[in-house]
């Protein structure tokens, strides 16, 4: 049974914040109301997570790094809202970076349930592919997913050999995700990407590796060819790597043509098939999947 892992914390609280960025602080909220205007959820289906501490945290990220989001500036900056550097510490915290870190715990919980059931389990919220270990970036506070990969392991989930996927289809590169497992090649990435949008990535000097799996897009693909591509390179990943025992699936929506930083011309009707195509894939599998909407 598929488990859905949400909670209304994710939602920031920041008063005017929409107009300050162009991503929506009510976003996962209304994913959710969506959601369940569609179909029933009940209680076995919906998992509500709880707050993470930082000892979890830590098994991805440095202290030096972690007390840094103590200070304002670095949570404006992260956040890439300049102005919210002169609130106070405790309104960011409330606002940005608690919602964060529970989103993050929800990728978390959809990990272990994902690997203890053998099912699906769908974060809505999580996908901070931009989070390095030592720093955030690009709305990326705590990375998430390298986060629950570790917690898995130590928590003997996984075992530290065990292949693990990374299918991640934001139309941002995953940088910081990238960086953290560079020397982990039991983590296998799967990323397309607008390489002309930030944070880029295309040649050699870019410190992007010569996987064929790292599949840079130009800016203004459009859907057909967005899907003939990812149809084509997706199952060439699955071949030439051993089954996974657990697999990340980065959804992000912001490939879509109505999207102000992704680039790409990819319909709603297209990701829908994008994210059926992907699902399927896995299911047909058997691999325990987590779904983070990015």
């Amino acid at each position: 049974m598929t488990k859905l892992v949400f909670s209304p914390g994710y939602d920031f609280w920041l008063l005017g914040l929409g107009k300050l960025h162009p991503f929506d602080s009510s976003t996962y909220s209304k994913a959710w109301r969506e959601c369940t205007s569609y179909a029933e959820i009940v209680d076995a289906d919906w998992v509500q997570p709880s707050p993470l501490n930082d000892e979890i945290l830590s098994l991805i990220h440095t202290d030096e790094y972690l007390d840094s989001l103590q200070q304002s500036k670095t949570i404006a900056q992260i956040a890439e809202v300049s102005l919210a550097g002169i609130l106070p510490f405790s309104v960011l915290n409330t606002g940005l970076l608690s919602p964060v870190k529970l989103a993050t715990s929800g990728t978390v919980t959809a990990s272990t349930l994902a690997i203890s059931e053998s099912t699906i389990a769908m974060n809505f919220g999580g996908g901070y592919h931009h989070a390095f270990s030592e720093h955030g970036e690009g709305f990326s506070f705590f990375a998430d997913a390298a986060i629950a990969i570790s917690y898995l392991r130590s928590q003997k989930l996984v075992g530290c050999e065990d292949n693990i996927a990374v299918i991640d289809l934001d139309a941002h590169r995953g940088n910081g995700f990238e960086d953290i497992f560079k020397a982990d090649s039991s983590v296998k990435n799967f990323d397309m990407y607008n390489f002309q949008t930030y944070p880029g990535g295309f040649h050699s000097d870019h410190g992007i590796d010569d996987s064929p799996f790292m599949i840079p897009l130009r800016a203004g693909t459009k859907g057909r060819d967005y899907l003939e591509i990812l149809g084509g390179e997706l199952p060439n990943f699955f071949d030439a790597n051993p089954l996974p025992v657990i697999a990340f699936y980065n959804a992000g929506t912001d490939i879509l043509e109505s999207d102000p930083l992704g680039g790409l011309k990819v319909s709603y009707n297209d990701v829908l098939e994008r994210d059926r195509f992907v699902i399927s894939s896995l299911m047909e599998r058997n691999i325990p999947t987590v779904v983070m909407t990015s």
